[in-house]
């Protein structure tokens, strides 16, 4: 039931269940049930952007990682540790998050099973894509498209479509990827997806970007933004949007956006997403010749990091405070 009430989109109604399951499985004390409601809190917190919870769970799911009733529930492993990537990605730890779904995928090839393969693949395909690894996140949605088209999983079918679209898009292959990203979008609702709603509504923007069609895209990234409400994770699209206003020039409205992005991020512990945010902020400072400020933002958060310095974000986030050390004082 909570699988249906997460696929809805409807995430207060999926954060009460969870808590309800939790509630129970203290009760009924086995280590299935534990596992399972640990599992349950994971997705839940996560679409509401509560990265500390996410984190907490995880450690506690990790504890019933062996329990052998687990496995009835189908790809609940890969699941668990594709959200918790994700989480990790997000909150600053690239070389975790990393870690995280060459585990996940190391126990679906074990397993022998194809749906978690294709569960644990198609996160695959969403971390590189943060990551900026392009070629790698093609490479995994393809396969759990593939993989999903197969064995008739339709809800991973049409989620790795999207994700492969996007790779494609941002790998040069506009025209091939905007049908990639429709035909996965149509799908998913044509089956009764709300899940990640915002998350993939954003993707059409993007190739609408490689068009040159930025107003079309700003309409498009409305659209996500009202999709659902409830999403609080996605709401740091906002920073996509902020990109987009800075190239009309509309640097009022584009700061408004990164400061709303930073601001967010900031409540949810994610640094990662902060520091994207943070780095758009800085050159539309810099832009202004708002040095000072702009290397005060800029410093503190990229010194916070330990790891993942060699992903896109943190290298360009040193090569922007070398510019800024070269600029007036």
């Amino acid at each position: 039931m909570l699988s249906a009430v997460i696929l809805s989109g409807d995430y207060l109604r999926a954060a009460a269940l969870a808590d309800q399951i939790l509630d129970l499985a203290h009760r009924e004390g086995s280590n299935t049930s534990l596992g399972f409601a640990h599992l349950a809190q994971i997705a839940a917190r996560y679409y509401r952007g509560d990265l500390v919870g996410v984190e907490e769970h995880f450690a506690r799911f990790n504890e019933y990682l062996e329990a052998p009733g687990l496995n009835r529930f189908p790809g609940a492993t890969e699941i668990a540790l594709g959200y918790a990537t994700l989480s990790a990605w997000m909150s600053g730890h690239a070389d975790s998050a990393r870690q995280r779904i060459d585990f996940a995928i190391s126990v679906a090839l074990n397993s022998k099973n194809p749906y978690k393969l294709a569960h644990a693949r198609h996160f695959e395909g969403i971390l590189y894509l943060e990551l900026k690894d392009l070629q790698r996140a093609e490479a995994a949605a393809a396969q759990a498209m593939t993989l999903s088209a197969q064995h008739d999983f339709l809800y991973i079918r049409d989620e790795a479509r999207v994700v492969l679209g996007r790779a494609r898009a941002q790998l040069g292959h506009a025209d091939e990827a905007v049908s990639l990203i429709h035909q996965g979008l149509s799908d998913r609702i044509k089956n009764g997806s709300r899940a990640d709603i915002t998350f993939f509504l954003m993707f059409p923007a993007e190739a609408q970007v490689l068009h040159g069609d930025i107003d079309e895209a700003l309409m498009t990234i409305a659209r996500a933004l009202e999709a659902n409400p409830e999403e609080f994770i996605y709401r740091l699209l906002l920073n996509c949007r902020g990109e987009l206003r800075r190239q009309l020039e509309q640097s009022d409205l584009a700061e408004d956006d990164f400061q709303a992005a930073v601001s967010l991020a900031k409540k949810m512990s994610a640094k990662a997403v902060e520091l994207r945010a943070a780095t758009s902020l800085v050159r539309l400072l810099q832009s202004r010749g708002a040095y000072a400020a702009a290397r005060d933002l800029l410093a503190p958060l990229s010194g916070w990091f330990t790891e993942g310095f060699d992903t896109a974000d943190l290298k360009d986030a040193k090569a922007l405070l070398e510019e800024l050390s070269n600029s007036p004082r």
